[in-house]
């Protein structure tokens, strides 16, 4: 979820870092929410927080997941585009939700998740969208440079 960079800043720190890469671990080896889904969740997160170092991971991951570069250009419009299922629809709209107004999920958000995913994805998901804003805001506070995607 994540690159080198970032843990070689935190470094200070070794148990903030080492706690950091065992929940991106968590969430990147175990669950059922299909991996394309968890990145782009952290693409959604990156873009909304203006994190061009976390945007450009991101791009580079998903590409490497076999995610077209025509679905990346339409991650903006996800809720028109037909590149995207309706789980992802789903998957997204609660990212941007969370992502702009971290106090709740609006209800109607909570229940389109649970059409398509059961308890456990839910709060895999919600997961995913907590480290990835956690991440995206600390690579913004130590201003991490961005390397574009291969």
């Amino acid at each position: 979820m994540s690159d080198e960079r970032l843990f070689s800043a935190i470094a200070a720190r070794p148990q903030i870092a080492r706690t950091l890469a065992a929940h991106i671990r968590a969430l990147s080896d175990d669950g059922t929410v299909p991996a394309r889904t968890k990145e782009l969740i952290a693409l959604m997160v990156g873009w909304l927080n203006a994190c061009d170092y976390c945007t450009c991971v991101h791009e580079e991951i998903a590409l490497k997941l076999g995610i077209e570069t025509e679905t990346l250009a339409e991650l903006g419009d996800f809720a028109r585009s037909k590149r995207f299922s309706g789980a992802e629809r789903a998957a997204l709209t609660a990212t941007v939700s969370l992502t702009r107004e971290p106090r709740a999920l609006p209800p109607t958000v909570l229940a389109q998740l649970r059409e398509y995913y059961d308890e456990g994805e839910v709060i895999e998901i919600l997961a995913a969208i907590g480290v990835n804003n956690y991440v995206s805001r600390m690579s913004n506070a130590l201003s991490l440079e961005p390397t574009p995607a291969r």
